[in-house]
């Protein structure tokens, strides 16, 4: 472990030997004139080494410092400012009293003014993302809003799963042209599945059908949560992003902040702000 954590410092030191035995091998002699006349002194090859070593070793500490930074742990609201820009809304542990306020105060803050969508994003597969937004569906539900889950991740799909039905024509169908239907998982829940299987998902998502549909829905239902694709696995929640002007980031807890770092370039690509944080595990 010590050693790959040192690997920065090594490689930039190997990288400053390398250029400075380059230097004295292409370094000409100098040529001085006086009474014995001309002669050559070779160049001070003595210093290259010693300012090779110290530019190296500042390089590669500096490296080192950088990379205990993206490996330090994620505990808190304090430790997201670090690397997420400021919320909307605070960061919350998933805990179910904790979950039903923050419908609430999404209900208040987030969903007004004609604004239904809200894409659920994580930065790896195993944040718990999916179970989350399954969760904080069916909350809406129960408090009697009229609400859409849609399961963007055509990578992973596992809406289905979690509600215990097919996967067969969901929105990879829709955005092929042909007409699906939610499936009904309460009074005031539908879900979406992600349907049939694509070799480039991201050409999907990125056709005129997907903004035609999620206006539509945003008419019919006053909550339209997105289940997307980890940033880890590709940029697809940009484009659910991007159209929402937000996104709700699921987190570990104690998971590095290299993670959450990735997440935040995709979502400053799409100019995308984080509405809130909910931290699992």
């Amino acid at each position: 472990m010590l050693l790959t954590r040192l690997r920065p410092l090594a490689l930039a030191l190997t990288a400053s030997f390398a250029l400075a035995w380059g230097v004295t091998e292409l370094s000409r002699p100098q040529y001085v004139i006086d009474t014995s006349g001309a002669r050559a002194v070779p160049p001070n090859r003595g210093l290259y080494f010693p300012l090779a070593a110290l530019a190296g070793l500042t390089i590669g500490m500096g490296l080192v410092v950088r990379s205990e930074r993206r490996r330090r742990p994620v505990r808190g609201e304090r430790d997201l400012g670090a690397t997420l820009d400021a919320p909307l809304l605070a960061a919350r542990p998933a805990q179910d009293a904790a979950l039903r306020e923050l419908c609430r105060q999404l209900l208040e803050q987030w969903f007004t003014g004609g604004r239904a969508l809200l894409p659920v994003v994580s930065a790896k597969r195993d944040d718990g993302r999916t179970r989350l937004a399954a969760e904080l569906a069916t909350m809406f539900s129960d408090m009697g809003v009229r609400t859409l889950l849609i399961d963007a991740d055509l990578r992973s799909p596992g809406q289905h799963r979690e509600f215990r039905i097919e996967n067969r024509r969901g929105l990879a169908n829709l955005l092929g042209d042909r007409e699906v239907q939610p499936a009904v998982c309460g009074e005031s829940l539908a879900v979406l599945v992600a349907g049939g299987s694509s070799s480039n998902p991201l050409e999907l998502l990125s056709r005129p059908r997907l903004r035609e549909f999620l206006t539509a829905a945003g008419k019919r239902f006053r909550v339209v949560l997105v289940d997307t694709p980890a940033a880890a696995e590709g940029p697809d929640l940009q484009i659910f992003a991007a159209l929402a002007g937000g996104a709700l980031v699921i987190h570990k807890k104690d998971a590095d902040q290299a993670g959450l770092l990735g997440l935040r370039k995709h979502l400053d690509a799409a100019r995308a702000r984080t509405v809130s944080v909910v931290l699992t595990g």
